[in-house]
C-alpha cells in the first residue's frame, strides 16, 4: 500500500507520517505541498490513499481531489484538515473519511481499518468514486484544475492542459482525446458529461460524435445537405465533419456569418 501526505504544512505532514508508520509499517510514504504536486506524484506514482489538506495555497485541497478522482484508478481519498464543512459534506456523500488536526492516533487507526476493507472491496470504491466525482465537481471552486486525464494504450496516464487538447471523439466503443503534440488518449468520460466542463474553456459541440477546441479550428468548408467539414490546425489538417444540428451554435459562438 502507497500513501501520499499532502499539507503545505511540514511539521503537519511529519506528524502524519510518524502514526502513519506506526499503523501501516508496510506501507510506502510519498509526500507532496501543495495540489499540483499531488498530482504529478499521482501520475508518476502507483497511489492507493491520498491524506489531503484543503486549506492550501494555490490549488486547494477540493481542486485536486477532483482531479484526481478523475484518474482512470483513483485513490481512495481522506481529508486530513481542520474540521471543515467541506469536509463533512463529502464524507457524507462520498469521501472516505477525515481526520482532524491536531491527529489523534486513535482516530487514525480507525480511519486506516475503514482504508483496509475499502481497498479490500473494489466495486465499493467504485461506487464511491463515481458519487465523490458529482460532488467535486460542484465543491471544487471556479478556475479550479484545467486538466483532464488521458490513458495510454500501455496503462500509464496523462494529466493534460485543456489548452493542449485539440478535439475530443466518440467511438463505438471508447472516447479518445487528441492533444496538441499528437497524442491519442484514452477517456473514462462520455461526451456529454464533458461538454458542460469544457464549455467555458471554448470547446463546442460540432457533431454527435466531436467535441473540438474553438482555438484549434482552422478553416470551415460546405459539404452536403447543410452539413460542414471542419479542417483543424494540427500537421495533418484533419478534417472533422459538422452535422447542421451544431452549425448554427459555432456560427454564432465564433461570429461566422
Amino acid at each position: 500500500m502507497n500513501i501520499l501526505i499532502v499539507d503545505d504544512e511540514a511539521p503537519a505532514r511529519g506528524e502524519l507520517r510518524y502514526m502513519l508508520q506506526t499503523l501501516a509499517p508496510e506501507a510506502g510514504i510519498l509526500e507532496a505541498t501543495d495540489g499540483v504536486e499531488a498530482l504529478e506524484k499521482v501520475e508518476e506514482e502507483p497511489v492507493d490513499v491520498v491524506f489531503l489538506d484543503i486549506n492550501m495555497p494555490g490549488m486547494d485541497g477540493l481542486s485536486a481531489a477532483a482531479a484526481i478522482a478523475e484518474s482512470p484508478q483513483p485513490p481512495v481519498i481522506v481529508f486530513a484538515t481542520a474540521f471543515d464543512e467541506h469536509a463533512l459534506k463529502a464524507i457524507e456523500l462520498a469521501a472516505l473519511d477525515y481526520v482532524v488536526k491536531p491527529f489523534d492516533e486513535r482516530r487514525l487507526a480507525t480511519t486506516m481499518v475503514r482504508v483496509r476493507r475499502t481497498l479490500s472491496e473494489r466495486a465499493a470504491l467504485e461506487k464511491r468514486q463515481d458519487s465523490l466525482r458529482q460532488y467535486l465537481a460542484q465543491a471544487a471552486p471556479a478556475g479550479g484544475v484545467a486538466k483532464l486525464w488521458g490513458e495510454r494504450e500501455g496503462g500509464s496516464r496523462a494529466l493534460v492542459d485543456y489548452r493542449d487538447i485539440l478535439w475530443i471523439e466518440a467511438g463505438e466503443k471508447d472516447v479518445h482525446m487528441r492533444t496538441s503534440d499528437g497524442q491519442r488518449l484514452r477517456v473514462r468520460q462520455t461526451l456529454k458529461e464533458l461538454e458542460p466542463r469544457l464549455a467555458p474553456h471554448n470547446f463546442a459541440r460540432v457533431h454527435k460524435a466531436y467535441l473540438v477546441n474553438l482555438d484549434y479550428l482552422a478553416e470551415v468548408a460546405p459539404w452536403s445537405a447543410g452539413m460542414y467539414t471542419i479542417r483543424m490546425k494540427d500537421k495533418a489538417r484533419t478534417e472533422i465533419p459538422m452535422s447542421r444540428r451544431y452549425a448554427a451554435v459555432i456560427k454564432q459562438l465564433t461570429g461566422w456569418k
